[in-house]
């Protein structure tokens, strides 16, 4: 059988499990660059080494900055790749070397997160108006309760629960997956004000965050967003989702538990958190005063 024609059934299986439009559009976008590169439609090129080389030439391609692709963005086409050849194992069109495919590690890079002054010069930077609270509100649930900027636009009005006491979010996450994301105080008072405000008087299905015409907020919406508050702040690193690994590390050095921190970012496995233990250490010696033995014998 053919490449092409192995690859129309992975995407019906794709469907059939329910997988997201998101979900499904990163598998072709991955996968047609990958068949790109084999350069044939012949099934027998889907072998363990090619697997290797792909992942090897990954490492040398380069972005339009100029700047090598990341290691987890090459750990993340692999990925897509690598659930293609378990298809393929699992449906019997190829021979299984499933225990020999496995990711190249990632080496994640220190994020230098947001300090107290940073948050609350970002948090200054926003006006009274309706679209002034509506954008606080959005920067706020990412600083607080570690959103992401797709989870954000999902949000409809009945996904809110503001409690007193036990405020959280309804938040559907990748796959599909639903949670529920505790807030703070300071996100909650602010947020009700902007429902009460604002969108008392939308149905529980309708988008909690809205455009000027009335429609659920964009993608695009969020990206201009971002490229005006970096202006204003003077933080040209200031991106999304660097807002969420904020909120994790702080969680973490505020004395948060490991198991908690991944439901609330919803993370398929603790793994994934783990970096943050690495990143509130870091916090933790950038903040505290080094103890020195030689200071004690010298001092």
């Amino acid at each position: 059988m053919m490449i092409s024609e192995i690859y129309k059934k992975f995407l019906v299986e794709q469907k059939f499990r329910n997988n997201t439009k998101k979900t499904i559009d990163w598998y072709k976008d991955n996968l047609e660059e990958f068949f790109e590169w084999l350069g044939s439609d012949d099934e027998k090129l889907l072998t363990l080494d090619n697997f290797k080389l792909y992942g090897a030439q990954l490492r040398d391609n380069v972005k339009r900055n100029g700047d090598k692709l990341s290691d987890a963005s090459v750990q993340n086409a692999l990925r897509a790749v690598k659930t293609f050849y378990n298809y393929c194992i699992e449906s019997g069109f190829i021979e299984d070397f499933s225990k020999y495919l496995k990711l190249p590690k990632a080496h994640f890079k220190v994020q230098e997160i947001l300090d107290n002054e940073e948050i609350n010069t970002l948090l200054s930077c926003f006006s009274e108006t309706k679209t002034g609270m509506r954008n606080k509100c959005m920067v706020v649930l990412m600083l607080d309760s570690g959103l992401r900027r797709g989870e954000l636009l999902r949000l409809n009005v009945g996904d809110v629960h503001l409690k007193l006491g036990k405020p959280s979010l309804i938040v559907k996450g990748k796959g599909g997956k639903q949670r529920i994301v505790p807030m703070g105080m300071t996100s909650t008072s602010l947020l009700n004000d902007y429902v009460n405000l604002y969108r008392k008087n939308a149905g529980l299905n309708e988008p909690l965050f809205i455009s000027e015409n009335n429609g659920r907020c964009t993608d695009n919406l969020i990206k201009q967003m971002f490229k005006r508050l970096k202006k204003q702040s003077e933080m040209p690193r200031l991106h999304p989702h660097l807002l969420r690994h904020t909120f994790a590390t702080y969680y973490i050095a505020d004395g948060g538990d490991l198991e908690t921190l991944r439901l609330i970012l919803g993370h398929a496995n603790i793994q994934t958190t783990q970096r943050y233990l690495h990143m509130a250490a870091t916090l933790a010696l950038q903040t505290s005063r080094h103890t020195s033995h030689l200071d004690k014998i010298y001092h």
